[in-house]
């Protein structure tokens, strides 16, 4: 299946490693290609500082801002933490705390935050899986509840008394719709920029059936993604699939059979990239070729040439105009770098 895509800077700010035309990995690699560490020397913690210095604690999600930042959803520290394109690391929002509190970005509290998403005015929105809830650090700094009303449930409506279960992966289009990968209730839902949530895609009913959004069926669905045109696609590690959601909300299968797939992402070129439970980073073009990407699929780490690269349970993963990815390694508590 061949998408039609625009070879442009995507809204979320592929500018933190470059713009230009997306760079398909099966090519030669070059002397640059490889697996590197930006950020994070490996030990469990909560340390500020130069990218080699800093420490995280699991981390789960990654998204960019127009001026290169990239931001971390660190669930181990309960924080979301900023990389400034110069490589310093610090605390963007969160004390530390599991908790649910609403403040100054300094003072509030998160509970296992997951999935991550930038609008195009730069407001960050969290998936707060433990609250399920999904917050919002406002551009004044500020964090707020921008829908859900912390009780795990399944519940359409005003953005205040909506409910949700274990929310995951989140994205966003250009008219700040966010699409939320709702994991504990089996569904896509959507939460309008006018502050109503509705299911977008999905029945509720575990499944992997496709068809038109009341019909269709997911299976905790975890990571989510959109490309240039507004289609939606979603990562099913239960179903070993990536499913694809159109404008109109039809569900279709886009690759099955796969890895385990739990976050991915699009470039401009319509290629998708997932990182796979078998602790590799898979790549599918936009006419269906699938390799592996980076990882001998054994658990570890090193950096070093793509296919002898190790990882320990990556997780988000993003990537830029030139198809250079930054990925979440988890387990390995750092924030490496993909280069083809």
């Amino acid at each position: 299946m061949k998408r039609q895509a625009t070879i442009i800077c995507a809204i979320s700010a592929l500018t933190f490693f470059g713009c230009g035309k997306s760079k398909s990995p099966d090519v030669t690699p070059t002397p640059t290609s490889g697996v590197s560490t930006y950020a994070g020397n490996g030990t469990p913690g909560l340390q500020n500082g130069g990218a080699g210095s800093a420490e995280f604690n699991g981390p789960v999600d990654l998204a960019l801002d127009l001026n290169g930042n990239l931001y971390v959803s660190d669930q181990g520290n309960n924080v979301i933490r900023k990389i400034d394109a110069g490589g310093n690391v610090t605390t963007f929002a969160g004390d530390g705390t599991a908790g649910f509190k609403n403040d100054a970005a300094a003072k509030a509290e998160f509970n296992g935050p997951q999935g991550l998403a930038i609008d195009n005015v730069g407001n960050v929105y969290v998936a707060d899986a433990g609250n399920h809830v999904i917050r919002k650090i406002g551009v004044d700094g500020n964090v707020t509840t921008y829908a859900g009303d912390g009780t795990a449930g399944y519940k359409d409506g005003t953005a205040a008394s909506a409910e949700f279960s274990l929310p995951n992966g989140l994205a966003v289009d250009k008219s700040r719709n966010i699409y939320v990968a709702d994991y504990g209730n089996h569904v896509i839902r959507k939460i309008t920029s006018g502050g109503t949530v509705s299911t977008f895609a999905g029945s509720g009913t575990p499944g992997s059936g496709d068809g038109a959004p009341g019909q269709a069926s997911f299976r905790n669905p975890s990571g989510l993604t959109i490309d240039q045109t507004g289609n939606l696609f979603v990562a099913e590690t239960a179903n070993n699939d990536i499913r694809m959601i159109t404008t109109s909300g039809q569900v279709s299968t886009y690759a099955g059979g796969l890895k385990g797939p739990t976050r991915l992402a699009t470039d401009g070129g319509g290629n998708i990239y997932y990182s796979a439970v078998d602790n590799t980073i898979q790549w599918i073009s936009d006419t269906g070729t699938k390799i592996t990407y980076a990882g001998t699929g054994t658990l570890g780490f090193v950096d070093g040439p793509l296919i002898t690269a190790q990882f320990n349970t990556p997780l988000g993963v993003i990537v830029d105009g030139f198809g250079r990815l930054a990925v979440a390694d988890y387990n390995n508590n750092r924030i490496r770098i993909v280069t083809p």
